[in-house]
């Protein structure tokens, strides 16, 4: 079995992101298409109002309508109709009155969105509310995130400030929707298709290396298919020295065309697909109990805790289709695979 046939096991949901932008929706629904294509995740586009009743309200004695939720906020409870695309395809089951192709979409109560405590959102500024991105797996609400706390993250960066090392591990964070987005199965395509779309490859691998990095402990393993790039990108150099150097059993992977010198990690060369093809990188904590200084509930403390991994397969040239998990299950059957086959 090869990594390939080894992702194909892996079944990955289906969730869609819907930006709540009120002020200049096109540039960011441009830019969100071309971070995180197209497939897994659709990206759609719709008006709020920011007070009062939504324009066709609800009956105000019915109950919420809960029937495919796991108890959080659902898309009925906070829009006057379901969630469609500029192009008339809704985002989750369908529903009565949904709107034709070219109506407008349907009117997103941001007061509801606020005050329900069960959905995530990055940044406590309730104006920037109204200019977020939501992330929707069904017809649930799985977190919230200000375009700014994204566009910080992914959508206005790029790729040269890991390369050099102006962006540090210190600096990493993954905002509520991209870190919802683990356990998606994408395909994102690299340059000259897309100059965006490698970058989300990019910030999750640099969240994984943290989650390694604060532990200090545990297994990294990590593919760079040429080698070499270990020599060439500083900031790539930097981040596994500062990784290797905390304790963390490092083992690094790739064409072994120009060998990393005076680093403390384990290579491993190869010319197999998988050396050639693949993209991982994945934290395996060690076992038994941890005391991990991060905030209770969040991404790094269970990246830290549980393990985190990032797998995808160049299928074609530039072209990668994988997912990442924080399932512990995941992770070790990965990490596994790695071990004993490369």
């Amino acid at each position: 079995m090869t990594l390939v046939r080894f992702l194909d096991r892996f079944d990955g949901d289906d969730r869609s992101i819907v930006v709540v932008n009120r002020t200049d929706p096109d540039p960011v629904l441009n830019m969100l298409i071309d971070t995180f294509g197209e497939g897994a995740v659709n990206v759609v586009d719709e008006t709020v109002v920011p007070s009062g009743p939504p324009q066709r309200s609800r009956d105000p004695n019915a109950a919420p309508d809960r029937s495919d939720s796991h108890g959080g906020l659902t898309t009925r409870e906070f829009t006057t109709d379901r969630i469609v695309g500029r192009n008339g395809e809704g985002v989750g089951p369908d529903t009565p009155g949904a709107s034709e192709p070219g109506a407008a979409g349907p009117v997103i109560d941001i007061d509801t969105l606020r005050e329900h405590e069960d959905v995530p959102f990055d940044g406590d500024d309730p104006d920037e509310l109204e200019n977020l991105a939501l992330l929707v797996d069904g017809d649930e609400v799985i977190a919230g995130s200000t375009l700014g706390e994204l566009g910080e993250a992914v959508l206005f960066v790029n790729s040269d400030l890991y390369i050099t090392g102006s962006r540090t591990l210190d600096d990493i964070d993954l905002p509520s929707v991209i870190s919802g987005l683990a356990d998606t199965t994408f395909t994102l395509r690299g340059y000259p298709e897309s100059n965006r779309q490698k970058l989300l490859l990019i910030t999750i691998s640099r969240f994984i290396e943290r989650a390694a990095w604060m532990a200090g402990d545990g297994t990294l393993r990590s593919s760079f298919q040429r080698l070499s790039r270990l020599n060439d990108e500083v900031g790539t150099r930097q981040v596994y020295d500062r990784v290797s150097s905390a304790g963390v059993d490092t083992h690094l992977y790739g064409i072994p065309d120009d060998l990393p010198r005076n680093l403390s990690a384990v290579i491993h060369g190869g010319d197999t697909p998988d050396f050639t093809d693949s993209w991982f990188v994945v934290y395996r904590p060690p076992e038994g109990p941890q005391s991990i200084d991060a905030d209770p509930g969040s991404d790094l403390k269970e990246g830290i805790e549980n393990g985190v991994g990032l797998l995808a397969i160049e299928t074609e040239p530039r072209v990668w289709r994988g997912l990442w998990t924080f399932d512990p299950d995941r992770v070790q059957s990965v990490d596994r695979y790695i071990e004993r086959n490369l």
